[in-house]
């Protein structure tokens, strides 16, 4: 008989790379990671403004900007800038998030110049084409009509707005928003917000720290400053007490149940615990939750936990999606389960594991070129600790059994949870005000009588 070897429990060696920095003279702050056995060069630009920043009514204007910012400049038209790309074995793209927006180029270690250059170019130079906007808001018009048939999107609908209700990370895109952009909306969006003075720009790869800065200054320095707007934004206001948002689709034959509180936001000290509690909780199909509510009970085929932290705030959220005649039994399971985080202790073999996996796989994940640039980003922008990345495995290898018993104490309150259902309202509709008072809602959001 064969034995299994044993299991090292030693802590991981992980050592983030060095990062040198240096700030032009326009406010744009450069980092460099020198890793040479990759023979290409990274560019990440991360700059401080995210849809939470959309105009009121405008829903959607950073993400077109995303869309439209590579589709042609004052010098090159969007043919010329792909066929530029493709040549230099390159990707160039961007992508708009709640808090941040992101442009990221890659090219082969010998088109490093010309590589930054076209994305100085993008980034300062973009004319947004009136034909491009149109056809990128009629594709989004048609996902917004598709994502109505998503139960899982309307879930999520709901939910932020729900719990982050007046902050901006509540609101969303719709068809009267994404009608009411026009290409003025998108370029002052771009001449407020996408200044040097606001952003960062990581170079990772195969360059000098010397050679980088050079390439920076070159192409980024003559990138105009101006001051960037004071805003303040509200503070979430969810429900004091637990009620039910129930999102009705006729003759659904499943109901997906999404649940949860208002967080944390990124930098908070208690985001390694809440992570290692979330990991037993509901983190995968050896949590808690896909153990109780698939294995033992045989209502779902998976029910998952997670953690998402923002700029401002975050949130903690449960999912499942499950039988329409099983949805109060489910609902009640979730509940179930936090009760017990709450109530005891977890187990040191349950902790240990949780560790084990959160530590093993962080390495895994982060050992590119392009993953040692988004931590190196994350850390500027989420404005954590210069040496975060190498202290965070002994962050999480130091979390107690109490920690995590704390951190569900602290964070899952049932009573004031946010309760979403999307599914047959006429068979489950009674079933739920089990859970507190149930308001109804069609697909578009429009309240039901």
């Amino acid at each position: 008989m064969k034995q299994k070897p044993p299991i090292d429990d030693k802590l991981i060696e992980f050592r983030f790379p060095t990062v040198q920095e240096t700030v032009l003279k326009n406010g744009l702050t450069v980092m460099v990671i020198e890793q040479p056995k990759i023979p290409k060069v990274y560019y990440r630009v991360g700059i401080q403004v995210g849809e939470k920043h959309d105009p009121p009514g405008k829903e959607g204007t950073l993400d077109l900007l995303s869309l439209l910012i590579k589709k042609g400049t004052q010098r090159r038209s969007y043919e010329e800038i792909v066929e530029q790309v493709d040549f230099m074995g390159g990707e160039l793209d961007a992508v708009s998030r709640r808090d941040f927006f992101y442009l990221f180029g890659e090219f082969l270690q010998e088109y490093a110049a010309q590589g930054l250059e076209i994305v100085a170019d993008v980034l300062m130079n973009p004319v947004f084409p009136p034909e491009e906007l149109e056809k990128e808001k009629a594709k989004m018009l048609a996902d917004l009509e598709n994502e109505k048939s998503s139960p899982a999107f309307l879930a999520n609908r709901k939910f932020n707005e729900v719990l982050f209700q007046p902050h901006p990370y509540a609101r969303y895109k719709t068809p009267e928003s994404l009608q009411a952009i026009d290409r003025q909306t998108i370029q002052e969006m771009h001449d407020r917000y996408i200044r040097p003075n606001n952003s960062y720009l990581v170079i990772a790869g195969a360059v000098t720290f010397e050679t980088a800065v050079q390439l920076a200054r070159e192409y980024l320095e003559g990138w105009e400053q101006k001051p960037l707007p004071t805003e303040t934004t509200p503070e979430p206001q969810p429900p004091k007490r637990r009620t039910v948002f129930l999102i009705d689709r006729p003759d659904s034959e499943q109901s997906n149940i999404l649940l949860g509180n208002v967080l944390f936001n990124r930098k908070h000290p208690d985001y390694e615990k809440a992570v290692v509690m979330n990991k037993i909780l509901g983190g995968g199909a050896s949590g808690r939750l896909f153990m109780y509510l698939r294995e033992e009970k045989g209502y779902t085929y998976g029910a998952y936990s997670s953690i998402r932290t923002y700029k401002d705030h975050g949130a903690f959220s449960a999912n499942a999606e499950v039988r329409t005649e099983v949805t109060r039994e489910a609902t009640d399971g979730f509940f179930e389960q936090f009760r017990a985080m709450r109530e005891a202790p977890v187990s040191e073999e349950d902790l240990k594991n949780a560790k084990r996996y959160l530590i093993g796989v962080f390495p895994l994940q982060n050992e590119t070129p392009s993953s040692i640039a988004s931590l190196a980003m994350q850390q500027k922008l989420y404005d954590l600790p210069d040496d975060y990345w190498n202290q965070y495995l002994k962050a999480i290898d130091a979390v107690t059994r109490e920690d995590v018993q704390n951190i569900a104490r602290t964070y899952l309150r049932d009573e004031e949870m946010a309760v979403v259902v999307v599914g047959d309202a006429e068979k489950i509709k009674d079933s739920l005000t089990a859970f507190g008072p149930v308001k109804v809602f069609d697909v578009d959001n429009n309240p039901v009588e």
